[in-house]
């Protein structure tokens, strides 16, 4: 192969790999903007807004990611102000479930305490329901 030739493969594997990078350095400026991945979590009227926040599925699309393999969550429901999910434990697990729940609360900076102001994570485990954990910004 020439000189010329090795350049422009050269040049190619460039744009390739510039073409690569720019969805990430989108994603990541969006990100540092303040956007986050909830739907409709834009500076919309609310009054017009085609995404509404819906709770149960914000919840349940954070548990599905935060819990580890082999864990599992209720729907989530609504009542009295409160938002909580039964989390079911394996039974092969080793540990306090209570204390478990306790590192699947949203972080501080989780954009669902936007839009919700506690949530309870209630264990399952060998059969049982244990002692839940309230979660709060």
């Amino acid at each position: 192969m020439n000189h010329a030739a090795r350049r422009a493969a050269r040049c190619l594997c460039v744009a390739f790999a510039v073409a690569a990078v720019l969805p990430l350095a989108a994603g990541a400026a969006r990100a540092q903007a303040g956007l986050s991945d909830l739907p409709g979590d834009s500076a919309v009227d609310p009054s017009i807004d085609p995404f509404p926040f819906d709770g149960r599925l914000a919840i349940r699309d954070y548990l599905r990611r935060t819990l580890p393999t082999r864990w599992w969550a209720n729907e989530p429901s609504f009542s009295l102000g409160t938002w909580s999910a039964m989390v079911h434990v394996p039974d092969d697990w080793k540990g306090n479930p209570t204390a478990a729940m306790i590192r699947f609360c949203p972080p501080r900076g989780s954009t669902l305490w936007r839009h919700i102001e506690r949530l309870d994570l209630v264990p399952f485990y060998r059969d049982a329901r244990r002692a839940g954990t309230t979660c709060r910004p």
